[in-house]
């Protein structure tokens, strides 16, 4: 249809543009139609167009169609590595400078800067590793800085791509020509700045190496014996995930992964809600089942008792716990 003007951004249109987008392939996966979540991305984009028509007064705010019009996607499981998960990939034994090794090295350098995204990772240039060890750049999704210190994992894996003829402007892992038009565009406000046609460009020849990446992670998967669908973003998910079950704060993980809210960090991790009721259940039928087994067992001191108690919960848990006992004596004090 030809151009679409602010006027004709109603609740019909957008009716319409609903059933088609049913209707339409998926590229990616032949014989199935888009994902729900697909489509609600593309509503998303309409609604912030919409959103800042009205803030530049070229719409009026009684007109929004997305007043009356609502599309929301689908709740998807979120795949992510368990711990063990992640080392058989770490020792994996691959041949050096082979494709699937590459992309073994991507993936890890993904998950060691705390799940740098696909598309940030495949455009990181040298000039984004500081003189001080730390890897500096911007997010390409919402613009947020990042500054990370770079582990001696990550710092290993730079290693193999160092050479000395390099500049700051080269990009890091061999994915992107350095001699692309698009190449000389190196800051996020440069790359907002540029045509369309070329950002386009730009956009196609990233998702093209996330998808070879991806491709060569599914072999790795099958190699470690991973029965999970392996690819760049599970590195996020699966640091955010190993994160949280070494204790780390969920707000200390929010600010690494450069989220705006905890409830996204939260459904990255996943387990975060079940940890609790985990816990309580094994230690409730632990005591059960304790005294089951030995029914004239003598009662348990009360420093037993908090002793028993605090097996098995988290790291994170027993420092609320320390946190809390430290009021309550506060309280007391003053009294």
């Amino acid at each position: 249809m030809p151009d679409i003007r602010v006027e004709d951004l109603t609740v019909d249109l957008l009716t319409k543009f609903d059933n088609f987008l049913h209707r339409w392939e998926n590229e990616s996966e032949e014989g199935k139609l888009l994902h729900p979540n697909t489509i609600e991305v593309q509503f998303n984009i309409l609604r912030t167009l919409v959103h800042r028509a009205i803030e530049v007064g070229i719409m009026d705010a009684s007109k929004d169609p997305f007043l009356v019009f609502k599309y929301k996607g689908v709740k998807t499981i979120k795949e992510k590595l368990e711990e063990d998960e992640m080392q058989r990939i770490i020792d994996l034994e691959l041949e050096e400078n082979t494709l699937i090794w590459h992309c073994k090295n991507y993936f890890l350098f993904s998950y060691y800067c705390a799940g740098i995204r696909a598309a940030d990772l495949i455009q990181l240039r040298w000039g984004n590793v500081t003189s001080s060890g730390r890897l500096h750049y911007q997010m390409g999704k919402n613009h947020k800085e990042r500054d990370l210190v770079l582990v001696q994992p990550a710092i290993d894996i730079l290693k193999f791509y160092k050479r000395e003829d390099l500049k700051p402007s080269d990009y890091i892992f061999p994915l992107l020509s350095n001699e692309a038009e698009y190449a000389s565009y190196i800051t996020q406000a440069d790359k907002d700045r540029m045509k369309p046609d070329l950002r386009h460009r730009m956009y196609q020849d990233v998702s093209s190496k996330n998808a070879l990446i991806n491709k060569y992670l599914k072999k790795i998967a099958e190699q470690a014996e991973i029965d999970k669908p392996l690819s760049m973003h599970i590195s996020r998910h699966s640091f955010a995930h190993i994160a949280q079950n070494s204790g780390v704060e969920s707000s200390a993980i929010k600010d690494i992964l450069g989220h705006s809210n905890l409830a996204t960090t939260e459904k990255y991790m996943g387990s975060f809600d079940n940890t609790r009721t985990d816990e309580t259940l094994r230690n409730v039928f632990a005591k059960t089942s304790e005294k089951t087994k030995c029914p004239d067992r003598p009662e348990m001191s009360k420093e037993e008792q908090a002793i028993e108690l605090l097996r098995g919960m988290t790291p994170e848990q027993i420092m609320s716990i320390i946190s809390a006992i430290n009021k309550y004596g506060i309280s007391l004090h003053k009294k």
